[in-house]
């Protein structure tokens, strides 16, 4: 009984699986804006934020620009037909750090959110010379829904 009882979870899963990876596609990405520091109030820990709406996204990008001169103007976005995806760093203490999204997968059987978003962290080598200033790299990029 307990092998069946196996057997038949295995192919539940593999079933589950298989769905998926049907409903699973890369896609492409526009770049918004890519940089060294992010003035983003959210804690000091790395974060993807998905933003949806013309309202979360006036409020991160208010953010994002502040203390930045002249504040660069909020980028137009359709949201009827985009969503915004932002990787932010944590706070970095020196320079030398960049972040690159490199690939985002969307699941089409869960109204096309982003599955997976594969991201390129580069950090100085141990010898290497940084300049001592704060940093937080950050990639915001827009997708089609």
């Amino acid at each position: 009984m307990k092998a069946k009882l196996k057997f038949l979870i295995a192919i539940l899963l593999f079933s589950v699986a298989t769905a998926n990876a049907d409903t699973i596609k890369k896609i492409d990405f526009e770049t918004i804006d890519k940089g060294f520091y992010s003035h983003y109030k959210g804690d000091n820990k790395q974060h993807i934020i998905e933003i949806y709406n013309q309202e979360d996204w006036q409020t991160f990008w208010n953010q994002h620009i502040s203390g930045t001169f002249p504040p660069p103007p909020l980028p137009d976005i359709d949201f009827k037909n985009y969503i915004v995806i932002v990787a932010l760093d944590e706070m970095r203490s020196s320079g030398g750090y960049t972040l690159e999204i490199k690939k985002i997968t969307i699941d089409t059987a869960v109204e096309s959110r982003p599955f997976e978003i594969i991201i390129q962290l580069n950090q100085p080598g141990s010898a290497a010379g940084t300049i001592a200033v704060m940093t937080r790299p950050y990639h915001i990029v827009k997708i089609k829904k």
